[in-house]
């Protein structure tokens, strides 16, 4: 069977050797690449060590994210997550989109090891009215129009397909039922950011992932010009800055 090519610019990065580590953790149909500004951000900062692992799937096609279960991604995101905290003294979460999931439940799982999580247009549930149809639609049709590149900024752009694949979209949706649960297991403080006017995860989101974590230390930042990936969009400097404040206000060495 040939090997999967990685698409240029959609490779898995890991850079900077501080004491303070950050795994960047990407959304769903997107890349490593919707993370690397801010990855670029906290080393040039603050000397963070950044790890930004490709969920198995992305940056290659749709027809490949076809094939991948949402154990493929937590598994890569809980292999990825440990090999940076066996390099680092201290370890925080940042995730866009779906990749809040994945983190949120990793987090449940690691109380009192993580010393913060940000989420960033977070994805805890959807509204899409198709959910309700995906595993027909996941029998019937093999993808369906995509979601990427829901940025306010005309000079941004993200890695991302233009195609949905249904298989793996309907996976997806299980598995935010099952990450949504762990909520409350969610202890360390927490910041989430989340755009106005996304049109790709509605800010309910922010709002349900605000309440429903067990931190008591928490806090909701709103942002009014941007859409959806607002690491690529017109506020992404207000969003790094944010995040490496966050980091340092909870961090023991920085």
């Amino acid at each position: 069977m040939p090997e999967i090519q990685v698409l240029e610019g959609c490779e898995e990065f890991a850079f900077g050797e501080g004491r303070v580590g950050t795994l960047l953790v990407h959304g769903f149909t997107g890349s490593p690449q919707g993370m690397r500004g801010l990855g670029d951000y906290l080393v040039a900062n603050a000397d963070i060590a950044v790890a930004a692992p490709r969920l198995p799937g992305h940056g290659t096609t749709w027809q490949d994210l076809n094939t991948k279960k949402a154990s493929d991604w937590v598994d890569t995101v809980e292999t990825s997550y440990q090999h940076l905290k066996g390099q680092v003294d201290e370890i925080f979460v940042v995730a866009l989109s779906f990749g809040a999931a994945l983190s949120l439940d990793l987090a449940s799982r690691h109380q009192g090891e993580i010393k913060g999580i940000v989420t960033l247009a977070g994805m805890i549930f959807t509204r899409d009215p198709r959910r309700h149809l995906a595993p027909v639609i996941a029998r019937v049709a093999q993808s369906i129009p995509g979601v990427g590149n829901d940025i306010a900024d005309p000079e941004g752009k993200e890695l991302a397909y233009d195609r949905l694949p249904t298989k793996a979209a309907y996976n997806m949706i299980r598995y935010l039922k099952t990450a949504e649960k762990t909520l409350p297991d969610v202890t360390a403080p927490i910041l989430v950011m989340h755009g106005r006017q996304d049109h790709t995860v509605p800010y309910a989101n922010a709002q349900h992932i605000y309440d429903k974590v067990g931190s008591t230390h928490k806090e909701l930042v709103t942002l009014e010009r941007s859409y959806h990936v607002i690491t690529l969009d017109l506020e992404r400097e207000t969003v790094f800055e944010r995040t490496l404040n966050f980091i340092k206000e909870n961090s023991d060495v920085l």
